[in-house]
């Protein structure tokens, strides 16, 4: 039930990848959005962009974590770790477990994913190293297999990755 709730407030549609403990430390953590303000927009499941930002507010980097003074940021306390040139691993921590996302970053903007790991055969599951357990979600123990689970799913998904919000900078 615990995992269930950390990938229902994580607002995933899908099965999400989830761990009981944050895999992403401070130390492995990569400062991958510059820190200023930002608008969010979340996108529809038919992947169009609402209409209008639903979040306004200053963005920074403490702790090597994303946060935000300004109520209601959806992404509180994110860290990020670097897959490849513009692209990053989003962990998130709940009150329930972390849940874990992709991130693509632009010059003044920044897009995410929330990877349906149920998207991935069992075979890809089983090389990165992370099952399907019986509620639909993928559990993942170490960073190691995070980062190959991340990688597979990538790969699998070939370039046609859905996008389901937007952070954009907001000009001084």
């Amino acid at each position: 039930m615990r995992t269930g709730l950390a990938c229902l407030a994580a607002g995933a549609l899908s099965a999400c990848f989830y761990s009981e403990d944050e895999l992403i430390g401070f130390w492995g953590a990569d400062r991958g959005i510059e820190p200023g303000v930002y608008t969010h927009t979340p996108y529809d499941t038919e992947g169009e962009e609402w209409s209008r930002p639903t979040w306004e507010g200053p963005i920074t980097y403490d702790g090597r974590r994303y946060v935000s003074e300004t109520a209601n940021f959806p992404h509180q306390d994110t860290r990020l770790k670097e897959l490849g040139d513009g692209l990053y691993i989003a962990q998130s921590p709940r009150e329930d477990g972390v849940v874990y996302g992709v991130v693509f970053t632009y010059p003044g903007m920044a897009t995410y994913h929330q990877p349906d790991c149920a998207a991935l055969s069992e075979a890809a599951r089983a090389d990165a190293g992370v099952t399907l357990d019986r509620e639909g979600y993928c559990r993942v123990d170490d960073l190691d297999a995070l980062e190959a689970a991340m990688r597979a799913y990538l790969a699998h998904l070939d370039g046609d990755v859905r996008i389901d919000g937007i952070y954009r900078r907001v000009p001084e």
